[in-house]
């Protein structure tokens, strides 16, 4: 009976060691934390103030005429250790919340044009119409890259002969990985 027990005392011992050899085994070997998964980390700050157009682009205005306006600010920063892709995407917005804008109608995107500039270079214009899938911009950034963007956007100038009065424009910037999408 002392054999017995002292079989299967051993016989556990024997597993638990065997157990534990494999695991740090995995950990040293397989297991590296200082490798990370995460493709890459990107800050991207907005603007503190609201992201309502400003409301001198609510009229007509010719391209070079729409470079006044005060334009809605942010940054896209890369704090990781390797270059990543990003796009940044502008997405509609409606306010049911407010009075102001409840009441008013949304100006339709083929009678809005935008200018996008980077880091105080404009480095696209249009309609907004033209957007696919909502994508502003797409860009490579490198490690401890930060790039600073302007968007302007405001009734185009040939849109004078449609309905535009009284109507307004509300928009979400968002800025995603490459891999999320």
């Amino acid at each position: 009976m002392k054999k017995a027990v002292l079989l299967i005392m051993a016989g556990i011992a024997l597993f638990a060691f065997i157990f534990a050899t494999s695991m740090l085994w995995y950990r040293f070997f397989y297991n590296n934390s200082t490798v990370s998964n995460d493709v890459s980390t990107v800050k991207v700050q907005l603007s503190e103030a609201n992201n309502v157009i400003d409301e001198s682009g609510l009229i007509p205005l010719d391209d070079e005429t729409a470079k006044s306006l005060t334009p809605y600010e942010f940054t896209v920063e890369n704090n990781s250790e390797n270059a990543s892709t990003y796009n940044v995407l502008l997405e509609d917005s409606i306010i049911s919340d407010d009075a102001t804008y409840s009441s008013r109608e949304l100006l339709s995107r083929d009678q809005l044009r935008y200018q996008l500039s980077l880091n105080g270079n404009v480095i696209k214009s249009g309609d907004l119409n033209d957007l696919k899938n909502n994508i502003l911009d797409t860009r490579n950034i490198a490690v401890g890259q930060t790039n600073n963007y302007q968007l302007r956007i405001y009734v185009a100038e040939d849109a004078a002969n449609t309905n535009w009065q009284n109507k307004y424009y509300h928009f979400n910037v968002n800025v995603q990985m490459e891999d999320e999408l």
